[in-house]
């Protein structure tokens, strides 16, 4: 299975993309610039970075592999610990790590963990197809004398010239007149028409109306509908996933052993776009209630759990 692959399928799409237990790759759109050291003007780009504190399992990547490679999500998250593992023997090793068009991981002399991405991936979708372009600066050299251009004799008009000129301009003028003339009466004229035929529309409109009040006859009984008491629902999109079943019935099972250990609210969600039936272990209106339930949940019994919105 080649992980870097998923993962560059991913950060096309998503601006986080977590690997699970490892850290998270985090892009952030840079608009186009100039290099002056290079000469070279870049496009929009996705650049990324890495956090090493953000671990937790958010599903993204998992349920990616797991419909890529047809297999269930548990079996995806037990692939994904087992990369994470050798990519961390491969650290201890050799103190670097290349992940083919994501970037190279290393130690430094702090024995801290760095990440330098590859400079010639870009994961903005719009810029596909978009290189970089190189400028050469231009060299100017030493002011030469100015040129003295020689301009051709003006013709000198006769006057026969300019009365043929003075005339043809006041024909042009009152041509122009009468074709403005022209057109604002045809429009007066076509604003009376529409004019007209509004009004015209109107009242029969108004006719319409008026027989058919007078035809309308109202009903001697009196029908009592039932009103309903309405309640207040509060939304709970946040849901606290304890785990993820590609069968509904292994789901309800899974619903029926958290109540028994004391989660009276633990339920199942419908099939996701992934295929997948997410077990809760409760719903919650506020991502702060969310994320507090989830910290008590990863420090006493289960650290793959996470946060589902919907």
């Amino acid at each position: 299975m080649k992980m870097t692959q998923y993962i560059s399928a991913l950060l096309y799409r998503y601006p986080c993309v977590i690997v699970p237990g490892f850290g998270a790759f985090i892009t952030e759109i840079q608009s186009s610039f100039y290099d002056e050291e290079k000469h070279m003007f870049f496009p929009p780009q996705k650049r990324i970075s890495f956090n090493r504190n953000i671990v937790n399992n958010d599903g993204l990547l998992a349920n990616h592999i797991a419909i890529q490679e047809r297999i269930s999500y548990e079996e995806a998250v037990m692939r994904i610990q087992a990369m994470v593992a050798d990519w961390n023997n491969t650290l201890t090793s050799f103190d670097s790590l290349n992940l083919e068009s994501i970037g190279v991981f290393s130690y430094n002399e702090e024995k801290s963990l760095q990440f330098d991405p590859i400079q010639h991936q870009n994961y903005l979708a719009t810029s596909f197809g978009l290189s970089s372009v190189g400028v050469q600066a231009i060299t100017r050299g030493k002011e030469s004398a100015p040129q003295v251009i020689a301009l051709e004799p003006t013709p000198i008009r006769t006057r026969r010239t300019a009365n043929f000129f003075k005339y043809a301009s006041v024909l042009v003028l009152v041509a122009g007149i009468g074709s403005v003339l022209v057109q604002n009466g045809y429009t007066a004229y076509v604003n009376d028409q529409t004019l007209s035929i509004e009004n015209n529309v109107q009242s029969k409109v108004q006719n319409r109306l008026q027989q058919a009040t007078f035809l309308i006859e109202p009903t001697t009984e009196t029908i009592a509908l039932p009103v309903k008491d309405e309640t207040v629902v509060i939304a709970k999109p946040y849901h606290l996933v304890a785990a993820a079943f590609r069968s509904e019935e292994n789901a309800a099972i899974e619903v029926e052993l958290l109540k028994a250990k004391g989660f009276d609210q633990a339920s199942f969600l419908g099939r996701t776009k992934y295929g997948m039936y997410p077990v809760l272990y409760a719903s919650y209106a506020t991502q702060e209630e969310a994320k507090e339930a989830l910290k008590e949940i990863h420090r006493k019994m289960n650290k793959e759990a996470w946060i589902f919105i919907k």
